[in-house]
């Protein structure tokens, strides 16, 4: 059956005529509210927030937003479509061809199969990069679509928001089977069960190689390092596919290229303004505590979020909590009292 025609201009609740100012702000506003560490074991908010990721994926990519403008009238109104005739089919090529930004990929596990029917599943080429990775992503993880022969290997690579802050490089290490070189992988000798892989025909081999972190890598995007797969005896070597795994951060949340803080601020500096220092990933920074603020109130420190890959970088939002300290003097007690007792 056909995938379904997917409105990412309603999704988003924008025009068609959105600016990226518009649309940055409207999928914003809808990450806020449905991302999944504000809604805990709720299954409809994680729905949503995959479909407002998706939109966004889509309109916040100048080449993704212009072709899926020019899908037609075939793909409106909710009518069903098929991606291997028609227009489509010339979209997909343009697609592979060309290759797309890898932008909120990071959190792309799980876009519906009208996304993958127009933008596919093939390696998206970051093009000059050291060490010939290309970055590449793909729904169904390594498995058969990824692993080209057996002397393509897989990977993961644990990293922090700081990692990719200060970008640089990472030294992996992991291990990987390899086939036995006492009996070639045969499992047995002419004396019997091989003594070295006890009949197995593998041993365990440790690999380390050092990985260049690309501008605007994200939770789950994969990577693809070329020629750093197991080798053979004639020189020909395989792939290696690294998947990135972002730690949590008990101080920010990632909502697409920008981060979320919390801070506190006691309630004189609310009520009357006051300069105030926020936490960011190369450490506090001052700025200017509006009068009147009130709790959940956001406050946006341009470009001290994450890299993009066009060297530009996201914000950091920080979120307003009315503190009281944990122990008043006499004086500050009296003028509460007198606060209080003003009509």
């Amino acid at each position: 059956m056909s995938p379904k025609y997917k409105d990412y201009y309603s999704v988003l609740g924008i025009s068609k005529t959105a600016t990226q100012s518009e649309v940055k702000s409207a999928f914003r506003k809808l990450a806020l509210k449905y991302h999944p560490d504000k809604n805990k074991g709720n299954k409809t908010a994680e729905s949503k927030f995959k479909e407002i990721n998706e939109a966004n994926n889509v309109l916040s990519d100048t080449q993704k937003r212009k072709m899926y403008d020019q899908l037609g009238s075939n793909w409106q109104d909710g009518q069903n479509f098929n991606p291997s005739g028609g227009r489509s089919r010339g979209y997909r090529r343009q697609q592979y061809q060309g290759g797309f930004s890898n932008q909120n990929f990071g959190q792309a596990d799980g876009f519906s199969d009208f996304f993958k029917s127009i933008f596919g599943f093939d390696d998206f080429n970051q093009g000059g990069q050291s060490q010939g990775f290309s970055s590449h992503y793909s729904p169904q993880g390594f498995g058969q679509n990824r692993m080209q022969s057996n002397l393509d290997m897989e990977a993961e690579l644990d990293l922090s928001l700081e990692d990719l802050i200060s970008g640089g490089q990472k030294v992996l290490t992991f291990n990987y089977k390899n086939p036995c070189s006492v009996c070639a992988g045969q499992g047995q000798t002419r004396n019997g069960i091989c003594p070295t892989c006890r009949g197995s025909g593998e041993t365990i081999a440790e690999k380390r190689i050092k990985v260049k972190i690309p501008k605007g890598i994200r939770n789950n995007s994969k990577m693809r390092l070329r020629g750093q797969g197991k080798q053979e005896a004639g020189g020909r070597s395989g792939d290696l596919y690294i998947k990135i795994h972002l730690r949590d951060n008990p101080d920010f949340a990632v909502i697409g290229d920008d981060l979320e803080t919390n801070i506190r601020v006691m309630p004189w500096d609310a009520a009357l303004g006051a300069d105030i220092s926020v936490p960011t990933l190369n450490g506090y920074v001052k700025i200017k505590l509006p009068a009147n603020s009130h709790t959940g109130k956001m406050l946006r420190i341009r470009s001290k979020g994450l890299p993009k890959k066009d060297g530009a970088k996201g914000d950091l939002y920080a979120r307003i909590t009315i503190d009281i300290p944990s122990a008043l003097n006499q004086e500050q007690t009296k003028l509460l009292k007198q606060l209080r007792d003003i009509k």
